[in-house]
């Protein structure tokens, strides 16, 4: 089953998602080991399972993306869209154990042809 789904996804798509989410990890962790009362054990593994399901995440938001603009280039400025990037990443890695649900369902039923 485990198989099936990172076997759904790229590899270079599964890895520079982790590289991403291993960076928002190391920023969490340094906030939390610099708290007045220490690391906790909830507050880091939720943030590891955050970085484990952020691809999944990530994946959804790319395909509502393509969805919604298809080919489409827009142009803009290219400060205001790393910092659009980095929130919305941000929020795909704090949310993702929500909505990588919804991305393990999409590539569940998309290799479901493979069986």
């Amino acid at each position: 089953m485990l198989g099936r789904i990172l076997n759904g996804v790229e590899r270079t798509y599964l890895i520079r998602a982790w590289l991403i989410g291993a960076c928002f990890f190391a920023l969490m962790v340094t906030v939390a080991l610099q708290a007045k009362n220490g690391a906790q054990f909830a507050p880091l593994f939720y943030f590891a399972i955050c970085t484990l399901m952020f691809p999944f995440s990530k994946l959804v938001w790319d395909e509502l993306k393509n969805l919604v603009m298809g080919q489409n280039i827009f142009l803009m400025n290219a400060l205001i869209l790393m910092m659009l990037k980095l929130f919305i990443n941000a929020l795909l890695w704090a949310f993702a154990p929500f909505i990588a649900i919804i991305g393990i369902g999409y590539i569940w039923y998309r290799t479901k042809s493979n069986d």
